[in-house]
């Protein structure tokens, strides 16, 4: 099981993740908006792609930061720092999805489910490792 919830591991994958998909959100940032805002043209749809390239890159950011902090960070400190960086990004992505929603965001969108089951069970996964470690006893205090 420790082999499983390795914080180390899971933040390099999810910060891999993150990163990969942001990417992919950058690269096509005008299609995931002529998707995720139905009927969008000329000037609504200009707006709408920069919404996508600011949300990619705010992903990208995330995913690089996590990435860097689980080389740098150790122990106790990587497994805090990645509980606290999982919730923060996840209740950002709610907000945000809720917020936007309102406003028709994906009201129509096809968005395959892989693409959203997938990243969620990294992320879970990512967050039970690091919050198993929260209390861990590190060899320097021991």
């Amino acid at each position: 099981m420790q082999k499983i919830l390795n914080a180390r591991i899971s933040l390099l994958v999810l910060g891999l993740m993150m990163t990969l998909l942001g990417l992919g959100n950058l690269v096509g940032a005008e299609d995931w908006a002529k998707d995720q805002w139905t009927g969008a043209q000329g000037r609504e749809l200009d707006i709408a792609t920069s919404v996508e390239l600011a949300w990619g890159t705010k992903i990208v950011t995330v995913g690089l930061t996590i990435l860097i902090l689980s080389f740098i960070l150790s122990g106790v400190a990587r497994a805090r720092f990645g509980v606290i960086a999982i919730v923060l990004f996840v209740a950002g992505e709610i907000f945000t999805v809720s917020s936007l929603s309102a406003k028709g965001y994906g009201e129509d969108a096809s968005i395959p489910v892989l693409l959203i089951i997938v990243p969620l069970l990294i992320t879970l996964w990512a967050l039970v490792s690091c919050a198993t470690g929260w209390n861990e006893k590190s060899a320097e205090t021991t």
